[in-house]
């Protein structure tokens, strides 16, 4: 079984706020300790006749150096997506060749934003019947500590508090030991 870790959207668009700043470094720091077998990195596109400016009128995340994942952040695919999730027949053929032909039991995640990318992320593959573990230590949201705390709580009703993990990892085993205690 691989660990395999996805990072959710850290872009330039989205890496540059306030409150998600210091979640890249993080995020970068933990790729470092090469602790995951494969990484996965999702890139948001914001599409022209798409839902976010159609209906939500949000105009950014269009085009490079906004669309462009932060430098620092290793991954060994990127795949771009238009709406909240990556999770599709597409990505779940992906995740299976990441795991030797066979579906993942567990996917880390860590990225921004908690209260949507995130979130939408770990409940679609908790729909595929694939455990999401949220590291909360590398993710944050651009919606603040409001919309970040509101986004953990949805998760723990969503997919159960057990797969939420609030600590730093500093290690290969940190991650055997979150896997069999669940």
């Amino acid at each position: 079984m691989q660990n395999i870790l996805i990072v959710v959207d850290m872009q330039n668009g989205f890496a540059r706020y306030d409150q998600t700043k210091n979640v890249g470094k993080k995020i970068i720091d933990l790729l470092e300790m090469n602790i995951f077998d494969y990484v996965i990195a999702t890139k948001f596109v914001n599409k022209k006749n798409g839902p976010y400016k159609d209906i939500l009128n949000w105009q950014k995340l269009t085009e490079s150096p906004e669309i462009d994942i932060i430098k620092g952040i290793q991954y060994d695919i990127a795949l771009e997506k238009y709406v909240y999730t990556p999770v599709n027949s597409e990505f779940i053929r992906i995740l299976k060749k990441a795991n030797d032909g066979k579906k993942p039991r567990h996917i880390f995640i860590v990225g921004v934003d908690t209260d949507c990318c995130v979130m939408k992320t770990a409940v679609d593959l908790f729909e595929k019947n694939i455990r999401p573990i949220v590291l909360l230590e590398y993710c944050d949201s651009n919606g603040g500590k409001i919309a970040n705390d509101a986004g953990i709580k949805v998760m723990e009703r969503l997919i159960g508090k057990q797969q939420l993990i609030r600590k730093k990892i500093s290690s290969r085993d940190d991650i055997k030991n979150i896997i069999q205690q669940l």
